[in-house]
């Protein structure tokens, strides 16, 4: 690391300090620490990784120790961080000081006083070091004294226990004096080079000694330095680096799928699934099983599902997406053993498949719309009736909403709204097995094997949709509507037992149901005034704020979807809701073309914000009674304002109502130039009290014209 000086200019000032320049040390190694633990939950190995590096790097960038860059490294059994290039002793900062005046520092003679001597002495010099430096002040004595440059070792011995004390997981496990880790630290590896940087942490003291994997090198191994970690580790069958890993495990289950002919199924749930499959190994080996060919006869989110959710299985499809009857699983041991695991693994599968055909054929032995009954013993909420109860509002509403919807099926969005939720009563779904997350998708299967129409059992499955955020989106239209229509009725609902939504805290998750709502309305163009629909959805709960508090949330969220999503300003946003137009497809394209303007335009922009600025705070609290008397007139700016005015207001009317935002945006700037020349010559609040409201009553009208597009005076500039 080469040696360099950084120069500072600081104004000096009485007791001030200067940086003058940081010294950064010339010579660098690598730094690694390593928590060794009990088997960590895959969830928890990767945000552990991260944070301890997060946690050092900040420790050596409060500590001026000059490194370069770093990167976590982790396994079910350690987490590890590597830094390269960190300095071996803290960076030198030198600090000029400024002192007494001179004239109090010195005597006539040029001798120091007491003000001096007790200056150097404050500050470790000597005082013939110390200096005259001119301030703003005048005159003033000055020190250039140095800090920092402690060994970077001593820093780190104090601070890593911090660093690994500071991690935060979901869930943790106590232990030695209420110590909390994800689960018990077994060793501590910390070297600096080939230097064991020296600490103690719960009863252990650091050292150079790792483990090797569990069952194939699970001994003692010594790291001679910090370079060598990866290689030791590689050698006792470990893959520390995650990605390395990952990309293994993929090629693995690639190569053992390919020799059935066969590929790993990879659907939505997949990365996740290699993800998860990658943290609970430290040296995969593939294994390639196979199970009966009459459970292929089960619908394939349930086979799927029953080797991913417990036994974290990667399925098998041949070339035209069927389903084969294999499964390939990755193990945390040598391919020596891959006989003597397959048959263990296989009947564990078994098993599961088994549960999922017993409760199979029971369902099917009823259909679907008998179950309806069944809905009215599940309690939808507290205080908010049955399941039954919601099926029937939702029902209601969703017919509707979608009636004047030229592209909508009435009658199998009525079949599909009734038996939306009757799979919550199967064997299947209830009762929290593994295969509750299927809701809606074993609906769908068993209407399609019940006889129903493929597209009342889509609408049951995709009703449900968005499950999450960046979740596909309902294709039918009928299957929009009554999602539109179910997230309606549970956030009313909820709001209506006084359910509030504040900061961070939403354990009901009323905002994830709004921008699933959001994505539906503005995915499928859903075009239906969101404060009508509220109403409506709000008419069987009695309550008459709900509609107004149910908006208010919805539109709150709308304003950060757009500018999450789409990059648009929440005051544009907020300028454009406030045009009082609550179908979100409309205020979507008002903040887009608004947005294109305020980038493409930005002057024109700021100007014609800030003339709506002005003429918002003229009118604050006066109430309009009628239309300027032109008769009351007295400067040609007035007329002149005004004929623009009456002239520009029907083109945008005309271009607002046919939803051509840019040309109702071309129409308003016509005014600009009327607006400014108004205000550049015109008086308004003139001791005339007829005249004031005569003019007032101008600028209302004006400002009327611009708020049927929105009111700019919210943007901020």
């Amino acid at each position: 690391m080469a040696r360099h000086l950084v120069d500072f200019t600081i104004p000096v000032s009485f007791n001030s300090v200067m940086l003058d320049r940081i010294i950064c040390a010339d010579m660098a190694r690598e730094l690694l620490i390593e928590i060794g633990t009990e088997e960590l939950p895959a969830s928890m190995v990767i945000t552990g990784a991260e944070q301890l590096l997060g946690n050092i790097l900040k420790i050596l960038d409060e500590s001026h120790i000059s490194h370069g860059n770093g990167r976590w490294l982790a396994t079910p059994r350690r987490l590890a961080v590597v830094v390269y290039e960190v300095a071996e002793n803290q960076d030198v900062i030198e600090k000029q000081v400024v002192g007494p005046p001179a004239k109090v520092a010195f005597d006539s003679d040029g001798n120091p006083t007491k003000a001096a001597l007790g200056f150097a002495r404050s500050v470790g010099v000597d005082v013939s070091e110390l200096k005259v430096v001119e301030t703003e002040k005048g005159r003033y004595v000055a020190a250039t004294v140095r800090e920092g440059g402690a060994p970077t070792i001593e820093i780190l011995k104090e601070t890593i226990p911090n660093a690994i004390s500071e991690i935060k997981f979901p869930k943790s496990m106590r232990w030695v004096n209420s110590f909390r880790f994800a689960r018990p630290i077994r060793w501590l590896v910390a070297l600096f080079g080939n230097e064991v940087i020296e600490f103690e942490l719960v009863e252990l003291r650091s050292g150079r000694k790792t483990r090797g994997h569990r069952l194939i090198a699970n001994i003692e191994i010594e790291i001679p330095e910090a370079s060598a970690y990866e290689e030791v580790l590689k050698k006792h069958f470990v893959i520390p680096n995650f990605e390395e890993r990952r990309n293994l495990v993929e090629k693995l289950a690639e190569e053992a799928a390919a020799k059935v002919g066969g590929r790993i199924v990879k659907d939505e749930n997949y990365p996740e699934l290699l993800d998860e499959v990658t943290n609970l190994v430290e040296y995969p080996t593939a294994v390639l099983g196979s199970f009966d060919e009459k459970y292929l006869e089960l619908p394939r989110c349930v086979v799927v599902t029953a080797m991913r959710q417990h036994q974290r299985y990667f399925s098998v499809e041949d070339a035209n997406g069927r389903l084969m009857n294999y499964f390939v699983a990755i193990a945390n041991n040598l391919p020596d053993y891959v006989e003597l695991m397959r048959p263990g693994l296989e009947k564990v599968l078994k098993a599961r498949l088994e549960d999922a055909k017993f409760y199979y054929d029971v369902d099917l032995k009823r259909k679907l719309e008998e179950r309806l009954e069944d809905l009215k013993g599940i309690v939808w909420r507290e205080g908010l009736g049955s399941v039954y109860d919601k099926v029937l509002r939702v029902k209601e509403l969703a017919l509707k909403l979608a009636h004047e919807d030229p592209d909508v099926d009435l009658k199998a969005l009525e079949r599909g709204a009734l038996l939306a939720k009757t799979d919550l009563t199967t064997e299947m779904i209830r009762d929290g097995k593994e295969f509750t997350k299927l809701e809606g998708e074993i609906g769908m299967e068993y209407a399609l094997r019940q006889g129903e129409s493929e597209k009342v059992a889509r609408i049951i499955f995709e009703h449900h949709l968005p499950r999450f955020a960046g979740d596909r989106l309902p294709q039918l239209r009928e299957a929009a509507w009554l999602a539109l229509a179910d997230r309606l009725d549970t956030m009313v609902g909820i709001l209506s037992t006084g359910y509030e939504v504040t900061g961070s805290q939403d354990p009901l998750g009323l905002r994830r149901i709004a921008y699933g709502l959001i994505d539906i309305v503005l995915g499928l163009n859903l075009r239906v005034p969101m404060d009508e629909a509220i109403r409506m959805a709000a008419e069987p709960f009695g309550n008459s704020e709900l509609t107004s508090k149910t908006l208010e949330f919805i539109l709150s969220r709308f304003e950060n979807y757009l500018e999450e999503r789409e990059g648009v300003r929440y005051d544009v946003v907020d300028a454009v809701i406030a045009s009082g137009a609550t179908d979100l497809v409309n205020l979507r394209k008002r903040a887009l073309a608004l947005k294109k303007l305020m980038e493409s335009e930005p002057q024109v922009f700021e100007d014609v914000v800030i003339g709506q600025k002005r003429v918002a705070n003229i009118l604050q609290k006066f109430e309009p009674k009628q239309l300027p008397d032109t008769s009351l007139f007295e400067k040609p700016e007035e007329h002149t304002l005004f004929e623009r005015a009456r002239e520009v207001k029907p083109r945008v009317e005309a271009a607002v109502n046919s939803e051509d935002f840019e040309g109702a945006l071309r129409a308003l700037l016509e005014l600009r130039e009327p607006i400014d020349r108004f205000f550049d010559n015109v008086f308004v609040m003139t001791d005339d009290e007829r005249i004031r409201n005569n003019r007032l009553s101008l600028l209302a009208f004006v400002r009327s014209i611009f708020k049927l597009y929105g009111d700019f005076s919210k943007i901020a500039m």
